[in-house]
């Protein structure tokens, strides 16, 4: 009966999908099948909630469950839960119904989250921390190429850290005859440009690291001006927190020495964070062994806000298999299968059982 219902909101969920921080009707739903459904206390935290089950006299340590409801923004305005968000609410969910009415010896919070594709939602949830106690705190992805319900963790950074970083570059513009009398950042974004392989070299960093050149814009299209502005997009990525901050540190150090040498002045913004996915090996063992996981031999290069999460308590994070033909995440034929709810749901109640 509970696989059934939470079926049903699954795809209420994939009904409604909405984009990173407008979340309102997502919310409100998973709110009101809760209350619905559970005698769960409902708590605000940041621009999410938890349901809260609570036993007096507990003595097993407390544990939070997180789940991301947010959809992916599409080219034409609308959302689409190409990520499998509403999925990961909808087993959360299941979760939480199988725990109405039952004794686990602990305490155990529900977190429901929104903007994880943005980063920006997990941060301002880490107000969990300061309203209740958390001993631990788990959280899934479902991950197509895998066999379906089969859990992979490991014990060091799960999902890489990343961020965006936009350089902006500006001179001195110029009629196209008389290049000599402007500004140009041409020669400065291509000497970068060339640079950024010798700057995310493997060998100056203790984990993966890359830096991916999204896109750059310079100049218009009008052929009698010198051009005078550029920007340049790039994703930064590392296994470890230490080595993104240092290549950090020299894009920028590179681009402030160039617009020096070129006489152009310089400024950056940096968009998307997220830190590393680190897991607690004690915590990422003992998912694997309750669920006969398989362990992850290398980190996920994509990244996961969870690891605001684990900077303040102890936890994992792990992934569960979506089937090993199933179409990859954030692509147009990709939708979160409902076969795979049950076996979540028993994952987060073998960690509420443990």
């Amino acid at each position: 009966m509970i696989l059934e219902k939470i079926t049903q909101l699954r795809t209420e969920l994939h009904n409604c999908a909405e984009i990173s921080g407008k979340e309102e009707k997502t919310k409100a739903l998973l709110m009101d099948y809760l209350k619905k459904n559970t005698t769960l206390e409902l708590c605000p935290c940041g621009d999410g909630f938890y349901a809260a089950h609570r036993e007096e006299n507990a003595t097993k340590p407390t544990i939070a469950l997180r789940a991301d409801y947010d959809a992916l923004a599409m080219p034409d305005g609308s959302a689409s839960h190409l990520c499998g968000h509403d999925g990961h609410a909808a087993a959360l969910c299941g979760a939480a119904l199988m725990a109405e009415g039952k004794k686990f010896d602990r305490n155990i919070f529900f977190l429901f989250q929104p903007a994880e594709e943005t980063g920006a939602g997990a941060e301002p949830c880490c107000e969990l921390f300061r309203k209740e106690t958390i001993d631990e705190i788990y959280g899934a992805h479902n991950l197509p190429g895998v066999p379906l319900g089969l859990v992979t963790t490991r014990p060091d950074t799960f999902a890489c850290a990343s961020r965006g970083v936009t350089l902006h570059l500006k001179g001195k513009p110029a009629h196209a005859a008389y290049p000599e009398n402007g500004i140009s950042p041409a020669t400065a974004v291509g000497r970068l440009l060339c640079e950024i392989p010798v700057l995310s070299a493997p060998e100056k960093y203790t984990g993966m690291t890359l830096c991916t050149v999204i896109g750059m814009e310079m100049g218009e299209k009008a052929f009698g001006a010198s051009a005078e502005n550029a920007e340049v997009w790039l994703t930064l990525r590392a296994e470890h927190d230490c080595d993104l901050a240092s290549l950090h540190e020299s894009i920028l150090a590179l681009s402030e020495q160039l617009a020096e040498e070129y006489h152009l002045t310089f400024s950056h913004e940096v968009q998307d964070v997220f830190p590393a996915t680190e897991n607690t090996p004690a915590c990422a063992e003992k998912v694997l062994e309750l669920c006969n996981g398989e362990l992850l031999s290398v980190p996920m290069r994509w990244s996961e806000d969870f690891g605001h999460y684990l900077n303040h308590c102890k936890g994992a994070f792990f992934g569960i298999g979506a089937g090993e033909a199933h179409p990859p995440l954030h692509t147009e034929h990709y939708e979160y299968p409902d076969a795979l709810l049950e076996p979540s749901m028993q994952v987060f109640l073998k960690l509420m059982q443990s």
